[in-house]
């Protein structure tokens, strides 16, 4: 049972720090950060004018066991994502995936309003999932390949209209529409998957310094995040989600013209620990915009 739990530990914080894009920035300031806080890594030369790319690790008891990379696009009025996640290292020889996913929007004034979410999963050579979320007006629409149940554990009309895709949550993080100064890192980013709806929930807790060696090093928002199970899934899968430990996070804003909100919410760095260890995500590169400022 112990092992068990150390197991759905990393797995919830593996969701957690890529469903709340686990990124930072590896080439700029912290807000009003000095120059003495400035990143020690060489500039990375700058993405296109309104595109955010970035690439992190993810690791367990200090060993690296995969890696992300999240790309967004941003027009006048819209936006595209897309990411690229697979296992890596030992961990390999007995959990082996590769997802990718994207996903297309509109950008409204204080939200992003979804249109398509693609995405592609694979464990094993026999195991392959591919899952595409059609956003209307009405309720959304879900292609599974294979198919699965969709009344067995169901999600409401009204439950998946008010959430967004997984790429798009990550995307409505990241743009800070949702962040204010009373929670700079945002309340809430309701998620729906073509499966589950639930909400990653974030609690601001204080400002502190942060560093992330080689990197970057300066003043962070340390918030709290919680993966809040609302529906899709098993009676038992809700009860143990409610002893997951909660996951740790230091964000950064990053400032760009580009951006809806004149900046970026990067997170530099997520964990969360239990008795059996802490699993961690931490950034490695990141390209912003033209108008974002590098290191």
């Amino acid at each position: 049972m112990k092992s068990l739990g150390a197991h759905r530990s990393l797995s919830m914080a593996t969701a957690i720090a890529l469903s709340t894009a686990g990124i930072a920035a590896t080439a700029v300031y912290a807000g009003d950060a000095s120059k003495a806080n400035r990143t020690n890594i060489a500039a990375i030369p700058p993405a296109g004018e309104g595109s955010l790319g970035v690439a992190y690790t993810i690791a367990f008891w200090g060993i690296p066991f995969g890696h992300s990379d999240v790309n967004i696009k941003l027009a006048k009025d819209s936006y595209k994502t897309s990411s690229v996640f697979q296992t890596s290292g030992i961990v390999s020889l007995f959990w082996k995936s590769d997802i990718q996913a994207s996903s297309t929007g509109t950008i409204a004034s204080d939200n992003l309003e979804p249109a398509v979410y693609d995405s592609y999963d694979q464990r094993r050579a026999d195991k392959k999932q591919r899952v595409k979320v059609t956003f209307t007006d009405a309720d959304p629409t879900v292609f599974a390949d294979p198919p699965y149940s969709l009344t067995k554990y169901p999600v409401s009309s009204q439950q998946k209209k008010e959430a967004l895709d997984p790429m798009s949550a990550v995307a409505l993080v990241m743009t800070g529409i949702k962040a204010d100064a009373k929670n700079p890192c945002g309340t809430v980013a309701p998620v729906f998957d073509g499966r589950r709806r639930y909400n990653i929930e974030f609690k601001y807790l204080k400002d502190e310094p942060a560093n992330v060696p080689g990197v970057y090093k300066g003043k962070a928002h340390l918030c709290e995040m919680h993966y809040n199970q609302i529906a899709g899934f098993k009676p038992k899968v809700v009860q143990e989600g409610k002893s997951l430990p909660p996951v740790y996070g230091w964000f950064v804003d990053v400032p760009s013209s580009a951006a809806p909100t004149g900046k970026y919410l990067v997170l530099i760095k997520a964990w969360a620990s239990n008795g059996w260890g802490t699993a961690d995500a931490t950034i490695t590169k990141m390209d912003v915009d033209k108008s974002g400022k590098q290191g």
